[in-house]
């Protein structure tokens, strides 16, 4: 009989809802990685389900730098690195952040997303890490710049922190990702 042979409308369903799920999230991670629209210098994107996402172009509608991503709904801090001379399907790869007082070192792995090499590393996962970050991360994002990313196989990448017209510095964009990220 035909219809032995034919899924279930619960398996088509639970088949469109996994599809459905996997085109949303495939559409997030594209928004936190380019964005024409975006300024030169630091910008922070925000949206209703608490997530927040500080990002670093060279130029207006350029290639994002380096984003911080701040997921409340799911507890993790996400950092994404875009720079010349990453190799892709990597994994181990160290970075750096650092100013003149401070610096933060981490490990992750590279993929090409948008066509780009991108190097992505969880810097938190759960809220205690996320709270512990916050510290170590707001004294380098509001030192006297600039901050240095530097990654393994890659030529380090100086991000001015202040306003350099006419790329915007970070005062205004942290204020706004530190009340999302680490607010109450």
């Amino acid at each position: 009989m035909l219809s032995d042979r034919l899924p279930s409308r619960r398996v088509i369903a639970a088949a469109l809802a996994t599809v459905t799920l996997a085109a949303g999230l495939a559409a997030d991670l594209g928004r936190a990685r380019a964005d024409d629209g975006d300024p030169a210098g630091w910008s922070v994107l925000t949206d209703p389900r608490r997530r927040a996402f500080l990002i670093a172009t060279d130029t207006a509608g350029g290639p994002r730098l380096l984003t911080v991503a701040c997921l409340r709904d799911v507890d993790e801090i996400v950092l994404y690195a875009t720079l010349a001379g990453l190799a892709p399907d990597r994994s181990g790869v160290g970075l750096s952040l650092s100013v003149a007082d401070a610096s933060l070192d981490a490990t992750g792995s590279t993929d090409t997303i948008d066509g780009a090499v991108t190097l992505t590393v969880d810097l938190a996962d759960g809220a205690a890490a996320r709270k512990a970050l916050a510290p170590r991360l707001k004294r380098l994002m509001t030192a006297p710049g600039p901050l240095v990313v530097a990654v393994d196989g890659a030529a380090p990448v100086e991000i001015p922190l202040e306003d350099l017209p006419p790329r915007r510095g970070i005062a205004g964009p942290w204020k706004t990702f530190d009340k999302v990220c680490f607010g109450r």
